[in-house]
């Protein structure tokens, strides 16, 4: 057994590692043609996978009908499978017929473009001659597990926006070619920079929480011009989403202090509740004008945002995540941990309706399909169960390797990134 204190483009805490890598598939060659950028695959901005969680990164996946079943070991279910060429902990994202992805080591960065249907490389991208990158070429102390690939990219189906542990901050189009690219800083927090890119609009926004001088930074799209930045305070290794109430649309961010929402357009700061402590890996889940947080070292908190003064309806301290974020809908909160417990609370009042303790724990986060949750956990196994008051589950899929990144739902296919390898995964 490997112990490991690990972050993620999403995760920072100590989980256990159980390696298992076996599998009887073939890896499929590492070129290959353009392909369209259809073949039947979803092109509604809202069936794609744009950013880590999916669309506005809250862990919803809609218009989907992905299976139930599939095992790597006998090849059942799974289209292909893709050795990338460098390590990464970034999950994949996808805009039609492309799925996009992260690797890099000490000496080079690179974004991935693979071909959905075939899984072959189409192209990379290496990012070099970025102007203000330190002349000695110096580089951040990051943990090798999680290496210099954490955050994972974005996409809004014209552009793919990707930023690395070094402060790179990478744009290109849908062929590869190179729309603009800038170093933003060197990162200075403890583990490595980890936090995922969001765009919305023609924004794309970057959390850059580190040990001082945090900043949230917005950026245009197409030009790569500074739109604007607000200055942050305290430390985290999580990841931005969108939360939409009453027609207005809010980005809210967590650190290891508090809750903050911030107007994308503009920047400026709309509200603050201050309830979180520790070191804060986890984003955070939302539904229907409620926030929920989750943490360990800090209870799980629900915040009423349509409340004028941001009204606490609960706080939960029992089993808390330290990697995995929560997922919400009108009804029920999934509360993932990275020792096996799942929790389902009352979203309204934070009642504890139920509690399931699976074998492994989890990185990865649940992602809500309809009324079921698909969530995998460290070692490549997805279970699904069902989104209600009562535990039920569906069954038990496995890809038969470690799993730390959040899996991909398109259409009736689940891309799922493991250590070694990037799995599609079909109803045959």
């Amino acid at each position: 057994m490997l112990d490991y204190w690990f972050p993620t483009g999403h995760v920072a805490g100590r989980i256990l590692l159980l390696v298992a890598i076996g599998s009887t598939l073939v890896d499929v060659a590492a070129q290959g043609p353009e392909p369209s950028d259809t073949h039947g695959l979803a092109t509604n901005p809202q069936e794609n996978w744009p950013s880590f969680r999916g669309p506005r990164a809250i862990g919803h996946a809609r218009q989907v009908k992905p299976p139930l079943k599939w095992n790597a070991a006998d090849g059942t279910g799974v289209l292909w499978r893709i050795t990338l060429p460098k390590h990464g902990m970034s999950s994949p994202v996808c805009r039609g017929s492309r799925v996009f992805l992260t690797g890099a080591d000490e000496d080079s960065r690179q974004l991935y473009c693979v071909d959905a249907f075939s899984g072959k490389l189409l192209w990379q991208h290496d990012v070099q001659g970025v102007p203000g990158s330190p002349d000695d070429g110096k580089i951040p102390d990051v943990l090798e597990e999680a290496g210099f690939a954490a955050p994972t990219p974005v996409t809004n189906g014209k552009y793919v926006a990707a930023i690395f542990a070094t402060g790179e901050l990478v744009c290109v189009n849908l062929q590869g070619e190179r729309v603009w690219i800038k170093h933003i800083g060197m990162p200075h927090n403890h583990y490595g920079h980890t936090s995922s890119l969001l765009c919305h609009e023609n924004l794309l926004f970057v959390q850059y929480d580190q040990k001082e001088n945090s900043q949230l930074l917005a950026f245009d799209l197409a030009t790569g011009n500074a739109a604007w930045q607000a200055r942050r305070g305290a430390i985290s290794w999580s990841s931005p989403i969108l939360g939409e109430y009453q027609g207005r649309t809010q980005l809210i961010l967590t650190d290891s202090q508090a809750v903050e929402a911030y107007d994308p357009a503009s920047g400026k700061k709309l509200w603050r509740v201050e309830c979180l402590d520790g070191e804060i890996a986890t984003s955070a889940a939302y539904a229907h004008g409620i926030v929920i947080v989750a943490n360990e070292g800090a209870p799980a908190t629900a915040i009423d945002i349509g409340h004028p003064e941001r009204k606490q309806l609960w706080q939960w301290d029992e089993a808390l995540p330290d990697s995995a974020s929560p997922v919400a809908n009108e009804d029920y909160v999934i509360v993932p941990t990275a020792f096996g417990v799942v929790s389902c609370l009352d979203v309204k009042t934070g009642g504890l309706l139920w509690e399931h303790e699976f074998d492994q724990g989890f990185s990865s986060s649940p992602i809500l399909v309809h009324d079921r949750v698909y969530i995998t956990d460290l070692l490549g196994r997805t279970h699904i169960f069902k989104m209600d008051d009562k535990f039920e589950q569906f069954g038990t899929a496995d890809i038969g390797e470690p799993v730390y990144a959040t899996p991909a739902f398109v259409g009736d296919r689940i891309y799922i990134r493991s250590l070694a390898h990037l799995f599609c995964i079909q109803s045959k």
